[in-house]
C-alpha cells in the first residue's frame, strides 16, 4: 500500500516540479523581489508591472457570485430555510476572503484549489497553497472526478494533536512515538519547520494574517502530514479512500470516502481562468508578464547605473613613468590612472572626462514593451488610471474599455462555474452530514438580531435543490446589451404606448426599486399620459399664427 502511495506522490510532485521555478519568479516579482547578479542586473530595482496588472484583473474579475436555491418541489419555505443555512455559512468560513484568495492563487499560479471538509461547525472551506497539492497526470482539466489521486501534503500538526486525535489508529500512534525520538525522526521535524515557514511565508503574501505562529513554541515537535485521496480495488470495483500518513511511511488512517465524509466524489474544487486539455497546471496571467518585467527590471537597472557613473565625474589623469592598466572602483570625483601622453600644452593630454553613452531610448523602450503586456493581459491604461496615446475620441476610449472589460468577462465565467461545483458539493457534505439542528442569525431593520432555530426537516428535501450562480459582471454585460436593443425598438416606434411602457418597466427593474417604487412611477406615468392627451390639438390656422409668432421673434433677434 504505501509503495502504492509514495510512487503516485511521486507522479503527482514531478508534474508540479517543472512548475516550480516559474512561481517562485511569479511571486517574487508580485512581492516587489528581485535577484541582483554581476552581469545583467546589478541595482536591486523593480517595475511594478506584475503587481499592477495582478491587483487590476483581480478588482475587474468580478465579486463572489450569488448562489441562490431554487427546491426541486417547488416548497419556498424550505427554499428559504435553505438560503439562510447558505448565508450562514458564506459568513462563518468568511468566504469572501477565501474568494480573494482563490482568484489571486489563479492569476499568479494558473489554479487555485478550495478543498471542503466536516468540522463541529459543519462544512468547512479552505484555500489551499498551489504547492501543497499533487494532482493525478492523467486528470481531465474539465473534471476533476477523472483524477486517480489527489495529493493534500504539508498539513502540519503537533505530536501531541495527533496523538489526542481519536481518528488516528492506535497502531500508528504508537508508531509516531517511536519515530519522534529516533534522528530521521528529529531531522524530519527540522524539515518540517523550514517548509513550515516557507508556506507561512507565501500565505502572509496572499493578504492572510496567521496568529498561528507559535507552532514550534514550548518545544513542540511538529510532523509533516500527508491526506492522499486515492482509488483503491477492492475486489470489485475501484473505491474512493482518504490515508493519512507520515514519513510517507507511517500509516495514521484508512478508510473510504464515503465512511469518511458521506459522499463518493473528491472534496476539492479546482479551476483555472485558462484551462488546457494537455496539463492540469496550465499557464496564468502572471507567466505571460513575468518576462518582459524581468527585461524591463533590467534595462531599468541599468539606466540607474548609467545615471549613476554620469554623476560621478570620474577623468582619466596622465600617469607619470611607466604605465601598468588596473582595476578601478567607481566613485564620486575618481581620479583614474592613464597612459603617459605626448607634452603639447593640451589639458586635453592631461585629463579628460570619462565617456560614459547615455540610455536616452531606454524609457521608450520600457513603454513599448509595457504596452505588449497590456495588450496579452487585457488590462489597458485606461483601466489603471493612465491616458491611452492615440485614444482621443470618447468613441475610441470607449471600444478599448469595452474590449478590455470582455475579456475579463470571459474569465468570470469559469470563475462562476467552480463557484457553482463548490455550491453543490457543499450542499452534498451537508446533506450526508446534517445537524440536527442549526442557529440561524438575521439582522432586522431596525438593526437587531433574531435567532431562528432550524431542524434538518426544515431545509432537508427529498426532490433536492438547484444551485443558481449568478455572476454580477455577466449579468451586468447582458443587461447593458437588452437595454440598448430595446431602445432601438422603442425609437422605431415612438407612438406605440404599450411598447413604451413595457420599456420603461423594464429599465427600472434594472435598478432594482422595490415594488411600491415602481408603482408609483407606474401610476404617475399613467397621469402624465392623461394629462397629455386631454390637452386640445391645435387647429391648422392656430398653429400657422404661432408659426407667424415665432418668426417675428426671430427676426427682433437678429435685429
Amino acid at each position: 500500500m504505501m509503495t502504492k502511495l509514495q510512487a503516485e506522490k511521486k507522479a503527482g510532485y514531478e508534474l508540479q516540479k517543472r512548475k516550480h521555478e516559474d512561481w517562485t519568479d511569479n511571486y517574487e516579482l508580485f512581492r516587489n523581489k528581485v535577484k541582483t547578479n554581476r552581469l545583467t542586473q546589478r541595482q536591486a530595482v523593480n517595475i511594478p508591472l506584475m503587481k499592477e496588472t495582478i491587483k487590476r484583473l483581480l478588482s475587474s474579475i468580478d465579486d463572489r457570485p450569488n448562489v441562490e436555491w431554487s427546491e426541486v418541489g417547488g416548497d419556498e419555505y424550505k427554499e428559504l430555510v435553505m438560503q439562510e443555512v447558505w448565508n450562514d455559512h458564506v459568513q462563518v468560513n468568511n468566504l469572501e476572503l477565501i474568494d480573494i484568495l482563490d482568484k489571486k492563487n489563479v492569476l499568479l499560479y494558473g489554479l487555485s484549489t478550495k478543498k471542503l471538509n466536516i468540522s463541529d461547525k459543519g462544512v468547512e472551506c479552505s484555500i489551499l497553497d498551489p504547492y501543497d497539492i499533487y494532482i493525478d497526470p492523467l486528470t481531465n482539466s474539465w473534471d476533476l472526478e477523472t483524477a486517480r489521486y489527489i495529493i493534500h501534503n504539508n498539513i502540519f500538526r503537533t505530536v501531541r494533536d495527533i496523538l489526542a486525535d481519536d481518528r488516528y489508529t492506535k497502531e500508528g500512534k504508537d508508531e509516531i512515538k517511536l519515530w519522534v525520538n529516533t534522528p530521521n525522526g528529529v531531522h524530519q521535524s527540522e524539515e518540517a519547520r523550514k517548509e513550515w515557514e516557507k508556506k507561512m511565508e507565501r500565505m502572509k503574501s496572499m493578504g492572510v494574517n496567521h496568529s498561528e505562529f507559535n507552532y514550534f513554541a514550548g518545544g513542540d515537535t511538529i510532523v509533516n502530514l500527508t491526506e492522499h485521496h486515492t482509488k483503491i480495488w477492492n475486489g470489485k470495483e475501484f473505491e474512493k479512500r482518504v490515508i493519512v500518513y507520515a514519513d510517507d511511511k507511517i500509516e495514521l488512517y484508512n478508510e473510504t470516502l464515503q465512511d469518511c465524509l458521506g459522499v463518493d466524489f473528491w472534496p476539492f474544487v479546482i479551476w483555472s481562468e485558462d484551462i488546457e486539455t494537455q496539463d492540469v497546471y496550465p499557464d496564468s496571467v502572471a507567466d505571460l508578464v513575468r518576462t518582459p518585467n524581468k527585461v524591463l527590471n533590467v534595462w531599468y537597472s541599468q539606466l540607474i547605473e548609467n545615471r549613476t557613473l554620469k554623476n560621478f565625474q570620474m577623468h582619466w589623469v596622465s600617469a607619470t613613468g611607466s604605465y601598468t592598466p588596473q582595476t578601478f572602483t567607481p566613485g564620486p570625483g575618481m581620479q583614474l590612472p592613464a597612459p603617459p601622453l605626448s607634452n603639447t600644452g593640451k589639458i586635453s593630454d592631461v585629463i579628460q572626462p570619462v565617456e560614459i553613452s547615455g540610455l536616452d531610448d531606454t524609457l521608450e523602450a520600457i513603454s513599448v514593451l509595457t504596452q505588449i503586456v497590456e495588450r496579452g493581459s487585457g488590462v489597458t491604461a485606461l483601466q489603471k488610471g493612465e491616458t491611452e496615446k492615440g485614444a482621443q475620441t470618447l468613441g475610441e476610449v470607449e471600444i478599448l474599455l469595452g474590449q478590455a472589460t470582455e475579456r475579463v468577462t470571459a474569465m468570470a465565467k469559469f470563475y462562476r462555474l467552480a463557484w457553482k461545483e463548490y455550491a453543490e458539493k457543499w450542499y452534498e457534505l451537508l446533506s450526508a452530514n446534517s445537524p440536527k439542528l442549526v442557529k440561524l442569525y438575521k439582522q432586522g431593520k431596525s438593526g437587531r438580531m433574531y435567532e431562528k432555530r432550524a431542524m434538518a426537516g426544515d431545509w432537508k428535501s427529498e426532490f433536492g435543490y438547484k444551485a443558481i450562480v449568478s455572476s454580477s459582471s455577466e449579468q451586468e454585460q447582458s443587461d447593458v446589451k437588452t437595454m440598448q436593443k430595446w431602445l432601438f425598438v422603442t425609437s422605431k416606434h415612438p407612438n406605440n404606448v404599450a411598447l413604451q411602457k413595457i420599456s420603461m418597466k423594464r429599465e427600472l427593474e434594472l435598478l432594482d426599486v422595490t415594488p411600491e417604487e415602481l408603482k408609483q412611477v407606474e401610476e404617475a406615468e399613467d397621469q402624465a399620459q392623461k394629462q397629455q392627451s386631454m390637452q386640445p390639438v391645435q387647429q391648422p390656422n392656430e398653429e400657422a399664427q404661432l408659426g407667424q409668432q415665432i418668426q417675428q421673434q426671430v427676426a427682433q433677434l437678429n435685429v
